[in-house]
């Protein structure tokens, strides 16, 4: 046997309906391009007043994060596949499973733990609230893509030697590679925003006096102020604190002092009780509700890829998902493969014009999503 080989195609009825949902997929991965390239999608940067509220009511950005990410992309996702690995071939349940196919699930897996689970957890959201169409508008084909890629994987045979043939061997290495740049990118990110986080809270703290004597008397020993100056302080251990240190780039979260998305200089009057109410700062809030300037909220990351292009979080998903894509050698995945091309390119663009147009000094040689071409 040369190439795999999948049950599905014995079998018309699934056949067609496999066939059927392809061409959606096919449907929105064009309607993905298209849109985002005319208008990105409210949220992160991007997000304003108008659009949030064209996109539905607000809800809690992080359980959102989890509802249209985690649960068509582990639990959905490892149920079709324990369903059709075990029905199909008829009378054969499991007789398609090979250490391959495993391999290539856990990759899927292993990513949606990652983006819907951890990925909540540990990062300091630009806003806490995204339109409830945001979510919406991820569970719907990530319900559709894992389904199709946990059926093909599961009825699928691959030849015995797949996992010594070039395709694979290349697609895991691209795989591995693409990851660790996305988790890279990702997580300096994170350390960025806390590092801003941190700036501003140190600020408060030394104005704190200033301000407690010319406040009014409420603001005297107000929690806010409290919750602001302490909300850093003591929330990570010194491993994971050594690691974000080791992420951040001297001009990273503010740099030297006033540089790119510096804090603001100490002010004498009483700081916002949003700062510590989720509505504002790097950590919490921002959207578009967020108020204030944007700088505040932002900065331009440097060291690494981030020296070379505006998203290499997004090259890295890409890289990850063309390994994916070239091990598993079937038409879900790379379906699945564009879909994320047609949002990832138009996103990676739009970030670049934004941060031209939002910070003068963003250097000029930068491109968006792939060093010195796009």
């Amino acid at each position: 046997m040369d190439f795999p080989h999948c049950a599905i195609n014995d079998l018309p009825g699934l056949l067609w309906s496999n066939v059927a949902l392809l061409s959606i997929t096919g449907i929105v991965v064009v309607s993905s391009f298209l849109s985002q390239f005319k208008d990105a999608a409210p949220y992160g940067r991007h997000a304003t007043a108008e659009k949030e509220k064209q996109w539905g009511p607000p809800v809690p950005q992080r359980w959102s994060h989890f509802f249209s990410d985690a649960i068509p992309g582990v639990p959905l996702c490892l149920a079709v596949y324990l369903i059709y690995s075990g029905t199909l071939p008829a009378g054969e349940p499991f007789s398609a499973v090979r250490a391959v196919n495993v391999v290539l699930l856990c990759g899927w897996l292993l990513h949606y733990l990652y983006r819907g689970l951890i990925t909540p957890l540990i990062m300091p959201y630009s806003a806490a609230t995204v339109p409830l169409g945001i979510p919406l508008a991820g569970f719907v084909p990530n319900s559709i893509f894992a389904y199709l890629v946990a059926t093909q994987l599961a009825c699928t045979e691959y030849p015995s030697d797949w996992a010594a043939r070039p395709r694979f061997i290349i697609g895991v290495v691209l795989y591995v590679v693409g990851t660790a740049i996305n988790r890279w990118a990702d997580l300096k990110l994170r350390a960025g925003r806390l590092e801003m986080l941190r700036r501003r809270q140190a600020a408060a703290a030394a104005a704190e006096p200033a301000a407690a004597a010319a406040a009014p008397a409420p603001w005297r020993g107000s929690k806010a102020v409290a919750a602001v100056t302490g909300a850093v302080a003591g929330g990570e251990g010194s491993a994971a604190g050594g690691v974000r240190e080791s992420l951040l780039d001297s001009k990273d979260g503010g740099g030297a002092a006033g540089g790119a998305g510096a804090p603001p200089a100490p002010s004498s009057s009483p700081p916002s009780s949003t700062a510590g109410s989720g509505k504002g700062g790097a950590a919490g809030g921002g959207g578009a509700a967020g108020g204030g300037d944007v700088r505040e909220r932002y900065f331009i990351p440097h060291g690494g890829l981030y020296e070379y292009i505006a998203s290499p979080n997004y090259l890295g998903e890409l890289v990850q998902w063309a390994g994916f894509a070239l091990g598993t050698w079937s038409w879900p995945a790379l379906s699945w493969l564009l879909f994320c091309t047609s949002t990832f390119v138009p996103r990676a663009l739009t970030h670049l014009r934004w941060y031209r147009a939002t910070f003068p000094e963003y250097p000029r040689s930068r491109r968006a999503l792939i060093p010195f071409v796009l």
